[in-house]
């Protein structure tokens, strides 16, 4: 039965005054960043809530640790889980909650553990919406340009061909006045997720133009109503020019994300959402799970870089947690980052004399790879063997090095669904790998020269948005080498269309397709383009590129066999 919320305790939270606007009594308690225990927190309090809320901070990093003793349901509000996934995934499941700003890791966060999720994304605001006419600007863009995100470089350069000039370090007021004078918000994703650019332009009825993803943007902005969206460059075009050709119709459009907002976008909206998951959300996960889901979060954070933590602590959180593989798992990893060959080779051991750890991926993974960074290559054997062994295979390949090694595990783990861990700053130097593609990453370290890591490691990152940039580099190192092989030149194209490189990646599918009619293979050629281009908007700008090049030779690509 559902329970009544009357006192919420929020923290690291604005959403006070939006809590009291429905009627609920509001705490808020706002610690330094770093770790908190919540029943020391609570204790300030003249009473407890009927709940806690924890919204993730972005610019300010707090973990909660003993929530099994709170008195109360507790929510975990992840605001970037796009990007911090790899330890929230274990932060969640202390929770009696969890809501996420993005649909698809609400079911990532009930996969790994969590007793309850929900879809709760971020919110608009209550702006006047200013007359187009009384706007001097034609497009608008808020957000950080630096050299480690390439793409949204890549899209502000093509943008400027338009007339954007990107605004920096804007917030509050000052952004808001940017948006309320501009008329069309083109929108890019760092990982392909929900962000609250979209919210904020909509919010001054400026008409957001964004990325097609996730699916479920649509059901916050009607599609060619209250917002417009692209997949590619090529579509991105197409918007900014039928937007420039139909102004009134813009300006309707913009009214209708405005109105869009204030029915259903403002932090009541969300606040109202964030209640109904606490009246329904009464268990809280207590002992030794909680305490491994405390140990582990804190490793991930200390691996990342993302809290200045002690070692040691974290050692003794982790000692202190059931020994599960990763648990057991996460010991190597800490072993040897501080250098303790003994305590490696010792977990190793463990590993291989118990049967379920010895037949755990995660933990045959650590085991073998910290044996292979200790030149201990019959103990890397002996885990690769035991778990190979256990998936019940009679037959294994030799392996010889770690090379071998780290795409032998790479493939394994792509297979069991832990092929990438966005947002986590892996460095081969200093971390072992934990998913496919730091494997990957780590092959390529041992040999740059090797062809098969790089054409890998671009198969994995094809499933993760914004990837572009790297997928980019790897297709041009593999289609130097392969010039015969117009998969990859298409591969490549498609990969620069998505990182808002119009002119390349036109180059590059119709350098593809010359190749193709060369090779008299133009009909599989025409049938791959059919399925990656189903709009067609593709081929009908390379028809116009060949007529614009009569030089060139080879039949259009978007011509059908025999025409």
């Amino acid at each position: 039965m559902a329970t009544r919320i009357h006192t919420v305790c929020l923290i690291q939270s604005s959403y006070a005054p939006a809590f009291a606007r429905l009627g609920v009594r509001v705490v808020v308690l706002d610690p330094p960043a770093g770790i908190a225990s919540l029943p020391e927190l609570l204790a300030q309090l003249p009473e407890p809530p009927d709940c806690v809320i924890h919204q993730e901070h972005l610019g300010k990093r707090l973990i909660l640790t003993d929530l099994d003793a709170a008195p109360c349901p507790t929510i975990f509000w992840a605001r970037d889980p796009h990007l911090n996934f790899f330890w929230q995934r274990h932060y969640a499941r202390q929770f009696s909650a969890v809501a996420s700003t993005q649909p698809q890791h609400a079911a990532a966060f009930a996969a790994a553990g969590a007793p309850r999720t929900a879809w709760i994304t971020w919110n608009g605001w209550a702006r006047p919406c200013t007359p187009f006419a009384q706007r001097h600007r034609e497009l608008a863009f808020v957000g950080r340009l630096s050299s480690s995100r390439c793409r949204r470089e890549w899209f502000a350069a093509h943008l400027a061909k338009y007339g954007l000039t990107p605004e920096q370090d804007v917030f509050g007021e000052a952004l808001a006045a940017v948006y309320n004078d501009a008329r069309l918000a083109p929108n890019e994703c760092i990982a392909g997720e929900i962000n609250q650019r979209l919210f904020e332009a909509a919010s001054s009825g400026c008409l957001p133009l964004s990325e097609r993803t996730p699916e479920a943007v649509a059901e916050l902005f009607v599609p060619d109503r209250e917002a417009l969206y692209y997949d590619d460059v090529l579509e991105l075009d197409d918007r900014l020019r039928f937007a420039a050709a139909h102004p009134a119709l813009l300006e309707k459009m913009g009214q209708a994300a405005h109105a869009a907002v204030n029915q259903r976008h403002l932090p009541e909206h969300r606040a109202k959402s964030l209640l109904a998951l606490a009246e329904t959300a009464t268990a809280i996960p207590k002992g030794p799970e909680a305490a491994a889901a405390t140990a582990l979060t804190l490793f991930h954070l200390r691996r990342a870089g993302h809290l200045l933590l002690s070692g040691d602590m974290v050692w003794d959180r982790l000692s202190a947690a059931p020994p599960t593989p990763e648990v057991v798992a996460a010991m190597v990893h800490l072993a040897l980052s501080a250098g303790d060959r003994e305590t490696v080779l010792h977990l190793a051991g463990i590993c291989l004399a118990r049967p379920d750890l010895a037949a755990d991926l995660q933990t045959a993974t650590a085991c073998c790879l910290a044996a292979c960074r200790l030149d201990e290559m019959e103990v890397a054997k002996r885990a690769y063997v035991a778990w190979v062994g256990a998936t019940g295979k009679r037959q294994v390949p030799r392996l010889e090095d770690a090379y071998a090694y780290l795409l032998f595990f790479a493939n394994a783990l792509e297979a069991s669904d832990r092929a990438l861990a966005p947002g986590m700053p892996f460095d081969p130097e200093r971390h072992l790998p934990n998913v496919a593609s730091e494997c990957l990453i780590a092959a390529k370290s041992l040999r740059p020269d090797a062809l098969e890591a790089d054409r890998r490691l671009e198969v994995v990152l094809r499933r993760q948005p914004g990837t572009q940039p790297d997928r980019v580099g790897l297709l041009s190192r593999l289609s130097l080498h392969r010039r015969e092989d117009w998969s990859l030149g298409l591969e490549l194209g498609l990969a620069n269309l998505q990182a808002f490189r119009r002119e390349a990646g036109l180059e590059e599918v119709a350098l593809a397709a010359i190749t193709a009619e060369r090779l008299g293979e133009h009909a599989r050629f025409a049938r791959r383009l059919r399925l990656a281009d189903p709009s067609g908007r593709l081929r009908l700008a390379l028809s116009r590129r060949t007529q614009r090049q009569p030089q060139q030779q080879g039949r259009c690509p978007c011509t059908p066999p025999g025409g």
